[in-house]
């Protein structure tokens, strides 16, 4: 059993995977939530907030024989009413796995009998579970919570985890990740359909097939070989392609900070997920003074992977 689930992060891929690019998404250990019990004197509801609902919703299943893997519920229902909560400082509405650390959370703690061995496996239980917040959930946010590794999605929808370690250590070395934070909670739905109902229009789609998507892929392939420049340079592109085809993604008053990484040769910012808010994340050549300047006008986190 572990005893702390982290966030995750969408590296590359965000809309396009819709669309038959690749994808890459991280653990992101800056946020994380673990189990923990109330103090008598704490208000039990406002801290269990969503998971007696969630319970109510895997007793159905349960009841209708339609749980995909079993869960110890007499346990969960016996340590909620003791005050079990999910104590978490991963943000909602910001597109990290906030939900998705809780599902991961919860089968760690409450599976019966051995874990699902195969990733599409266990990527549909921990789906079926997390459903209860989305209505309907591809599984991947828990799925990189619950292996702890980096998931790599290939165009054909096949998935597996990646040691991104292996690859050379000069993008490490001469780049900073980072996630520029907007203040901005918001929903994932109305900007993914939004993306899929501007490519129903044939030239918007072409755009996104024989640009987009090849950025992203060369992209991650920059990443798992270690190769920075080539991830900068793609996001270079990425950054300049969504800026003029994703711009109502792009919260107003963090389209300037945008425009100036498009016109630097030192930090480049792309969106982070669905878009309209959450984080930013960006690239910035290490020692060339972007990041004090980032901070100086943002509220910017660094990450590794």
């Amino acid at each position: 059993m572990h005893s702390s689930f982290s966030a995750k992060l969408l590296l590359f891929g965000e809309h396009t995977v819709l669309k038959g690019s690749q994808a890459l998404a991280i653990p992101l250990s800056n946020f994380s939530g673990q189990w923990k019990f109330c103090n008598p004197s704490d208000n039990i509801l406002s801290l269990q907030k969503g998971l007696p609902g969630l319970f109510q919703y895997l007793k159905e299943l349960e009841t209708d024989k339609k749980l995909l893997s079993p869960l110890d519920l007499r346990k969960m229902e016996k340590e909620l009413k003791a005050g079990l909560y999910f104590d978490s400082n991963i943000p909602g509405g910001y597109g990290v796995g906030s939900s998705g650390a809780l599902c991961a959370a919860l089968y760690d703690r409450f599976h019966i009998g051995s874990i699902a061995k195969q990733l599409s496996d266990l990527k549909n239980v921990l789906a079926q579970i997390e459903s209860f917040f989305h209505g309907a959930s591809s599984g991947i946010d828990p799925l990189i919570i619950f292996v702890r590794r980096p998931i790599f999605i290939d165009s054909d929808k096949s998935i597996q985890t990646l040691d991104l370690s292996v690859g050379a250590s000069e993008g490490k070395e001469t780049f900073q990740y980072f996630l520029l934070d907007t203040g901005i909670s918001r929903q994932t739905a109305p900007f993914v359909n939004l993306f899929l109902e501007k490519c129903q229009q044939t030239e918007y789609l072409e755009a996104i097939q024989s640009q987009l998507c090849v950025f992203t892929n060369e992209a991650i392939n920059g990443t798992i070989h270690g190769n920075g420049a080539q991830v900068f340079d793609c996001l270079d592109r990425i950054s300049q392609f969504q800026f003029d085809h994703f711009n109502e993604m792009i919260p107003e008053p963090f389209q300037d900070i945008w425009k100036e990484g498009l016109d630097s040769p030192n930090f480049k910012i792309k969106l982070c997920g669905a878009g309209g808010g959450g984080f930013l994340m960006g690239m910035l050549k290490k020692g060339s003074g972007a990041l004090t300047y980032l901070k100086s006008k943002h509220s910017i986190i660094t990450f590794k992977y």
